[in-house]
């Protein structure tokens, strides 16, 4: 249901009609007969949904009405709405706004009579005893429990228009005050702007400022006594009560066993349902209020199966009614900003871009979590687990740098070894020698990359 225009005051219910034999649309009225009542209501102090029932007194065979005791708020807004209403085989009852429950409880226990346009204090079952009809109060019944004091009379002096609070006549104006100078002047630094057209926007008034003479002064303007408490002021007289020494009681009528009574012991199968068969579905409405409307009623004793009807009806038509709503809020919003960004300033201009910003990540929400996540997610690991990495690996390439370096270093012993068995061999031998020697002397130098290996272990050594 929509309330296109609000709701003011009125009604907009579904009369789920009972299916008697003359049941008709044509003589269909507003005192037709119905099972079920359910629907809003509001107006004054009266805003609730109302749910009620009609139910027949199986030995009077009058119908009575049964309205709910705890009253739910309507949904007075301009939006559509889903009312559901879920009487239960067990006598309970739930009623939902938009699939989601507000109301619930026992009809036997939560329902009370309304007869002839007045609520009763019992439910479904009727009192056993009634108020004898043929009984009335004796004429010499006195039922008031006080009454005026015979012997109590308003003093002489008791002046019953005398005022609460009087002039303070000891009051004096005090010094400085001054009588003459108003509250208000005209502004002396004010003038009349240069388009102001006596003819057409009549005599220029100078704005009025408060008078600086004032600030100084206790006061400005005529001087006024102060008012004060009457201290001969009494009020009204009130003549005082006293206990009634002829009271009997209060006044009842005698009582009789209730000829309509029933009772689920008495008459079971009034209670086998307390929903009377239902043939038709009407929609009454009683308001001043224009653009009320219904659509896509739906009646069954499958509950899931009007769950899902209710999704595929309501649930989509709120979703595109709430698209459209953020729409129009994310149109006016960017009217608004770009209002200002027009007016110019660098709060405004910052505004403007930083709102648009916020809009389009707000439409793309799952894609704006997912950026962030990752981008979270990749900082994480950056800060707190690559670090680590790298120390493995700086680890792991001392070692291998100490390995070489120590090769480096046998490498070289052995080579002058071989140096000084050349130099210890005579002079037959020279030619050999020469050619050792020139061997020796045109060995690989050591490579940069070795050169820097030692210089690392050598500035760790003097480190240690």
């Amino acid at each position: 249901m929509t309330l296109q225009e609000g709701l003011e005051c009125g009604g907009a219910y579904l009369k789920f009609l009972s299916a008697e034999e003359d049941l008709s649309a044509k003589t269909l009225s507003e005192k037709s007969g119905y099972s079920v009542m359910f629907g809003p209501d509001k107006c004054g102090t009266t805003n609730k949904i109302h749910l009620i029932l009609r139910h027949q007194n199986p030995v009077s065979k009058k119908w009575e009405e049964k309205h709910l005791k705890k009253e739910t708020g309507i949904k007075t807004d301009k939006q559509t709405h889903l009312y559901t209403a879920i009487l239960r085989k067990d006598h309970t009852f739930e009623i939902l706004v938009d699939s989601e429950s507000v109301a619930s409880g026992n009809l036997k226990e939560d329902m009370n009579a309304f007869v002839d346009g007045n609520l009763k204090d019992y439910n479904f079952v009727p009192p056993k005893e009634i108020d004898d009809p043929s009984d009335t109060k004796p004429e010499d019944w006195v039922d008031e429990a006080k009454i005026k004091d015979p012997e109590a009379s308003k003093p002489d002096d008791w002046d019953e228009d005398a005022p609460k609070r009087i002039l303070d006549m000891e009051a004096e104006m005090p010094d400085g005050w001054l009588e003459d100078a108003p509250d208000f002047i005209d502004d002396p630094d004010a003038e009349m702007p240069e388009d102001w057209d006596e003819e057409e926007d009549g005599e220029w008034e100078a704005p009025q400022i408060k008078n600086p003479d004032c600030a100084s002064a206790p006061g400005c303007g005529e001087w006024k006594r102060p008012m004060i408490d009457n201290p001969d002021y009494k009020g009204k007289w009130e003549h005082p009560m006293i206990d009634n020494p002829d009271y009997i009681g209060v006044w009842s009528p005698a009582q009789i066993p209730n000829p309509e009574y029933f009772s689920e012991e008495t008459h079971p199968e009034a209670f086998h349902t307390l929903v009377a068969p239902i043939g038709g579905v009407a929609i009454e409405i009683w308001t001043m209020s224009s653009g009320i409307h219904f659509d896509n009623i739906y009646i069954g004793n499958d509950l899931s199966a009007a769950q899902s009807w209710a999704a595929a009806s309501f649930g989509a038509k709120d979703a595109k009614e709430a698209a459209i709503r953020k729409e129009k809020i994310a149109n006016k919003r960017a009217e608004e900003r770009l209002k200002k960004f027009e007016e110019g300033g660098f709060s405004n201009t910052m505004n403007y871009y930083l709102g648009e910003v916020g809009d389009v990540l707000a439409e793309n929400l799952i894609a704006t979590v997912v950026t962030i996540s990752l981008g979270a997610i990749g900082m994480i690991y950056y800060c707190c687990i690559a670090g680590d990495d790298e120390e493995d690996n700086f680890a792991y390439t001392e070692e291998e740098e100490d390995k070489d370096i120590v090769d480096d270093d046998e490498q070289k012993g052995e080579e002058e070894k071989d140096v000084g068995k050349v130099e210890s061999k005579g002079e037959d031998d020279k030619a050999d020698e020469k050619n050792v020697e020139g061997d020796a002397k045109t060995a690989t130098p050591d490579s940069p990359k070795k050169k820097n290996k030692k210089k690392k272990k050598k500035a760790r050594k003097d480190d240690n």
